[in-house]
């Protein structure tokens, strides 16, 4: 069985992207959290199919919205890495050097859920 941990990053942008939706229409953020765990689900299902972001990380799109999961497997885990918006040039993510670094080199910022 396929476990998801979400990375701090991660786990804060869940939050701040469903603020954000509830604030432009209600219940909108309720229907990204519904799409975003189908798209985990997708994930677990299907690890090797999503296009690959960078060496170790791979990008999986979700349904409806501007906004992709970002990801690596790890054994039989799944570390969510972030979660982007494709419409916006990622610059949280330029500093972190996610290209670089390997999830289990940061096991201090995981979130488990």
């Amino acid at each position: 069985m396929v476990s998801v941990v979400f990375l701090e990053l991660a786990q804060n942008e869940v939050g701040d992207i469903f603020e954000s939706y509830e604030y432009k229409q209600k219940n909108l953020g309720y229907h990204f959290i519904q799409e975003l765990k189908y798209t985990l689900t997708l994930i677990t299902s299907n690890t090797d199919v999503w296009s690959k972001s960078s060496f170790h990380t791979k990008r999986c799109l979700i349904k409806g919205f501007p906004n992709g999961v970002l990801y690596q497997k790890v054994n039989d885990t799944i570390f969510v890495v972030a979660i982007v918006n494709l419409l916006k040039k990622p610059t949280h993510l330029v500093s972190k050097s996610t290209t670089a670094c390997r999830i289990s080199h940061l096991p201090e910022t995981i979130y488990i859920r």
